[in-house]
């Protein structure tokens, strides 16, 4: 019997990732599922067999997660991130980057060293694009440190990463309602491609356009575009069919593997 985690089990990746499991692994397996939110009680994440409430950075919730299966997992998930957008990751402030961190990134090594864990997966995407270095802010650091962690694996846990090409989700929403907001006026809008979707426009036709763009510029450099949660979902059943995967990329329906981390130095 196998058991997985899945911190952050209700958004996108994380349900996309426990439905790779069970379309995947053995009906038997075990799913241990974390969230953390506005509480409701008894609410039970759809597909694990445990949900656990908390926030990851608490101990209390994690020594819940300790407590099954003497924290040992096959596969954990990690699935969760918060951080600053809406700016260009080359302005991102220090602070805005550790605060980033404490949600997107620090836990992961931390759980590494607390659980034992077989494969760990993290996710990131194509934050190098010329429409992400304009938008994504502290959290594209936050990928950074991710890419680098997952091809510094030296110990007994495998570590892993699907990086994604745009599709909907609390962060990509968060972007689109801080760009609606900083555009009314335009002096706010530095950079002068995110300038020019906004000019002489309503804030909603030019999301619609920034949104395009993102598009445009994926399919241009990945060859195609427009992902979504059956992509997410096969690209999860890719990795786990993969003797030894490091990053699996989804773009649209293209999915292919790699090695290298997406380096920000190259590039601002």
């Amino acid at each position: 019997m196998k058991f997985f985690l899945v911190i952050g089990g209700t958004g996108v990746m994380g349900t996309s990732a426990i439905r790779a499991i069970r379309e995947h692994f053995d009906q038997n397996s075990v799913i241990i599922a974390n969230w953390y939110g506005k509480e409701s009680p008894g609410f039970q994440i759809e597909g694990a067999d445990n949900t656990i409430f908390g926030d990851i950075n608490d101990l209390s919730c994690r020594e819940q997660i300790k407590s099954f299966n003497n924290g040992i997992f096959e596969y954990m998930f990690y699935a969760t991130a918060l951080g600053d957008v809406g700016i260009p990751i080359k302005d991102a402030t220090q602070e805005q980057i550790d605060h980033s961190n404490k949600l997107s990134f620090d836990p992961i090594p931390q759980l590494e060293n607390e659980l034992d864990i077989t494969t760990i997966v993290a996710y990131s995407t194509f934050y190098t694009i010329r429409h992400q270095l304009s938008t994504y802010g502290a959290m594209g650091h936050s990928k950074e440190n991710i890419e680098k962690w997952t091809v510094a694996s030296d110990g007994a846990t495998k570590h892993a990463c699907i990086r994604a090409g745009l599709f909907e989700s609390p962060s990509s929403r968060g972007i689109k309602l801080l760009l609606r907001k900083t555009s009314k006026n335009l002096d706010n809008l530095k950079d002068p491609l995110l300038r020019s979707y906004f000019e002489n426009t309503p804030s909603s036709e030019g999301i619609k356009k920034f949104e395009e763009g993102i598009f445009t510029e994926e399919k241009e450099a990945y060859g195609d575009c427009r992902t979504d949660k059956e992509d997410l979902l096969r690209a999860h059943l890719e990795l786990f069919k993969s003797d030894n995967p490091i990053f699996i990329n989804v773009c649209g329906k293209k999915i292919w593997p790699s090695k290298e981390p997406l380096l920000l130095k190259e590039f601002i």
